[in-house]
C-alpha cells in the first residue's frame, strides 16, 4: 500500500471517529477585531456548528443563522471601532435557531470557517469581512460528509473544486527582510509584489483558487502563515522570499523544502505540547485534534502525514524549479531542505522560494522589476500547474480534465531552439491546432513570441520532463557510500541533497535522492 492510499484510509479513518461529534451548540460568546484589510468576528459555541452566512444589501448586512442553537452571548459592547459593523444583534428563528446579524456602513466581502477546541479555547465559528476591493480567501464548507468514493468523470461540475494555492508573501511591515545592494530594494517589497503577481495569474487560471496570506504591507507571525493556509484549506503553501549574501556575486533561485530531521523534531514536539488548535491529520472534513489519542499513536499519524508532506513538497518543487529554470539562474537545481517554520505543516505541501539575491546588484534590479517580476509569477504558476495536472487531488476541475483529456487554453512564451512542431508535439496538439489558435500563415516563430496552446493539459515551458526525487529508507548495514553507487550519483551530491555535514546515517532515516 503505497503512502497516498495509507494518507487517504487514516484521514477517513479520523473523519469517520469524529464526525458523530459535530453539531451546533450554544453560542457562549461573540468578539470583534479589527485587521489591516478585514474584521474578524469570532462566535464561541458550546459544540460545532451547522450554520450559513449570506449577505443583505439597502442596507448593507451580513447575517449569520446557527442551527439548534441558543443565545447566551451578550451583544453589549463589542469593540467595532475603524470597523464596517455599526452593530450587532441577534434574534430566535424557527424556534430552534439563532441568527445574527451584523449591520454595515459599506458592503463587505465575507469568508467564513469553523475552528476545533484546543487548550484555549473551544469550537469557534469565524467570520471575516473583507474590505471591498480585497479578495476573501476560498474557504471549505462549513460542514462535511462522508459519501461514497467517485471517480473524477462522475463528479458533477458543481462540485469539482478548485485547487487552493496560499500565496505567502515574506516578511511585511516593521520587518523589512533582506536590504539590497543600494539600501532601498527591500525583500518585503519584492516579495509581496511576485506573490501578486501569481495570484493574479492563478485568479485567471480555470480549476486554481489562490489565497493571500499577507495582501499588504503588515506583519503575520511565522507561526499563523501555516496555519491561515490551513483554515483556507490549502492545497499547497507557497513562501515567497528575496535572499543576501555577504557577497554580491551570490546569484540565482533557490527552493526549500522541510527536512526529514526537522519533520521528526516538530512532530515530538507536536505530541509532547498537544498543539491541537489547528492540527490536520488528512482530509478535507475538519481539524482533528492530537489530544484525541495516546501518544505514540498520534505521533504515527504525524509520521504518515509529515512523510507525504515532505513526499510531495520535494516533487512540487522539482516541477517550479524545472519551470523557473527558463527565465532565472538557479542556483540549486534540485530542492533543498531544511529548518523553516512556515514548511512545518504536516498536511500541506510546502515550499519557501528564494528567487534571487538582493545583494547582487544586477540580480536585485531584476527582482525589482515589474516585468522581472510577472515572469517569476508566471513560471513559478507553470510549475504548480505541471505539478497538480500529474497529481491532482480527487474531485477538482484539474483531475477531472486531466481524465477527460481536457484543460484550459493556455501561453507559451517561445524559446531559443524551439519550433512549432516541436511545440505542438511538447504539447500534445496538433501542428495545425496550434496554427489556428494563433492565426499563423506559417510555421515562422520568434523568440519571445506568446502563443496560446488550445486546451488540453498544462503548457510544459521546458523540452525536458522535471526532475524526478525520489526517496531511500535506510536499512541496517547500509552505507552512504553504498547507496550513491546504487542510485549512481556522487557522494557529495547525496551530501548535499540531504544537508549532511558527514557520512554518518542512522537506520529508518529517510534520504533524498535527487535525479541522477
Amino acid at each position: 500500500m503505497n503512502l497516498r492510499v495509507i494518507r487517504t484510509n487514516v484521514a477517513l479513518w479520523l473523519v469517520t471517529m469524529v464526525a458523530g461529534a459535530a453539531h451546533a451548540g450554544d453560542i457562549e460568546s461573540v468578539n470583534v477585531w479589527r485587521s489591516p484589510d478585514y474584521t474578524r468576528v469570532v462566535i464561541d459555541v458550546s459544540s460545532r456548528p451547522e450554520y450559513s452566512v449570506f449577505v443583505l444589501d439597502n442596507p448593507h448586512r451580513v447575517v449569520i443563522d446557527i442551527r439548534q442553537s441558543r443565545m447566551n452571548a451578550s451583544l453589549v459592547g463589542l469593540d467595532l471601532q475603524n470597523s464596517p459593523i455599526t452593530s450587532v444583534r441577534s434574534g430566535p428563528r424557527n424556534d430552534a435557531d439563532i441568527r445574527i446579524v451584523l449591520d454595515l456602513n459599506a458592503p463587505v466581502n465575507p469568508s467564513s470557517f469553523t475552528l476545533p477546541p484546543n487548550a484555549e479555547a473551544g469550537d469557534r465559528l469565524v467570520v471575516d469581512l473583507y474590505d471591498t476591493g480585497v479578495q476573501a480567501p476560498a474557504l471549505a464548507p462549513a460542514t462535511a460528509q462522508i459519501t461514497p468514493a467517485a471517480t473524477p468523470a462522475q463528479i458533477p461540475a458543481s462540485s469539482r473544486r478548485n485547487i487552493v494555492v496560499a500565496i505567502d508573501a515574506g516578511h511585511g511591515g516593521t520587518d523589512p527582510g533582506a536590504i539590497g545592494y543600494d539600501g532601498r530594494i527591500r525583500e518585503k517589497d519584492v516579495a509581496l509584489a511576485i506573490s501578486r503577481a501569481v495570484f493574479e495569474a492563478l485568479k485567471a487560471t480555470p480549476g486554481y483558487e489562490p489565497v493571500m496570506i499577507r495582501q499588504g504591507d503588515y506583519f503575520v507571525r511565522l507561526q499563523q502563515r501555516p496555519q491561515l493556509a490551513r483554515q483556507n484549506r490549502a492545497d499547497i503553501f507557497l513562501s515567497i522570499h528575496a535572499d543576501s549574501h555577504s557577497t554580491s556575486r551570490a546569484e540565482g533561485v533557490t527552493v526549500y523544502a522541510l527536512s526529514q530531521r526537522t519533520a521528526e523534531d516538530e512532530n515530538i514536539r507536536r505530541v509532547t505540547e498537544k498543539e491541537n488548535s489547528a492540527d490536520l491529520l488528512g482530509g478535507t472534513s475538519g481539524d482533528t485534534s492530537l489530544r484525541n489519542f495516546d501518544d505514540d499513536l498520534a505521533l504515527t499519524l504525524l509520521d504518515l502525514s509529515m512523510a507525504w508532506s515532505i513526499e510531495q513538497s520535494m516533487a512540487a518543487g522539482s516541477y517550479i524549479l524545472n519551470s523557473m529554470g527558463n527565465v532565472a539562474t538557479l542556483r540549486r537545481d534540485v530542492p533543498q531542505q531544511g529548518n523553516l517554520w512556515v514548511l512545518r505543516s504536516p498536511d500541506i505541501p510546502s515550499l519557501l522560494i528564494e528567487t534571487g539575491y538582493l545583494s547582487n546588484p544586477a540580480e536585485a534590479r531584476r527582482l525589482a522589476s515589474p516585468d522581472y517580476q510577472r515572469r517569476l509569477a508566471d513560471s513559478i504558476v507553470q510549475g504548480v500547474m505541471n505539478y497538480f495536472y500529474e497529481r491532482p487531488p480527487e474531485g477538482t476541475l484539474v483531475a477531472w480534465q486531466k481524465s477527460n483529456n481536457q484543460g484550459p487554453d493556455r501561453q507559451y512564451v517561445v524559446t531559443r531552439g524551439d519550433s512549432l512542431s516541436l511545440i505542438a508535439q511538447r504539447n500534445n496538439v496538433s501542428l495545425s491546432q496550434l496554427r489556428s489558435a494563433n492565426n499563423l500563415r506559417s510555421d515562422n516563430i520568434q523568440v519571445g513570441q506568446k502563443l496560446r496552446i488550445p486546451g488540453a493539459g498544462p503548457t510544459l515551458v521546458a523540452a525536458s520532463a522535471p526532475p524526478q526525487v525520489s526517496q531511500h529508507t535506510i536499512a541496517r548495514g547500509e552505507t552512504l557510500s553504498g547507496i550513491a553507487q546504487r542510485y549512481s550519483i556522487s557522494l557529495s551530491r547525496l551530501r548535499e541533497a540531504n544537508q549532511l555535514r558527514n557520512d554518518t546515517i542512522r537506520v529508518g532515516q529517510v534520504l533524498v535522492i535527487p535525479a541522477s
